[in-house]
């Protein structure tokens, strides 16, 4: 279900950046209504909100940034290629992730449970 969800996204984004041509700005979009839907859902009660500090901000920022430059790139991919490039892409996210852990020097990460 996930795989064929996921293509059909790919579809919906290569059909989107060829018919307005602007690919920065559907990605951008994109992560534009992910942070509205959560500030709705935060607000409204029917998600809790998360109880961050400013130092807690400050370190998601770096992870944020590169994910939001991995949704770019699978955006793009799927523009400049064919869909199944754009999965190809996205499959590889995994490897990227992995060789940021290995560039960046491991933390002790403790979760909040």
């Amino acid at each position: 279900a996930w795989y064929a969800g996921n293509t059909f996204y790919n579809i919906y984004n290569k059909k989107a950046t060829n018919m307005i041509h602007a690919h920065w700005f559907v990605a951008t979009a994109q992560l534009l209504v992910g942070i509205v839907w959560s500030i709705v859902m935060w607000t409204t009660g029917l998600r809790k909100a998360p109880n961050l500090t400013a130092a807690d901000i400050a370190s998601c920022i770096p992870i944020g940034l590169c994910a939001c430059l991995a949704h770019a790139g699978s955006v793009l991919a799927s523009a400049v290629g064919a869909v199944s490039f754009a999965q190809i892409v996205k499959a590889c996210e995994p490897v990227f992730a992995a060789v940021v852990g290995l560039v960046i020097p491991p933390m002790d990460v403790k979760p909040m449970l």
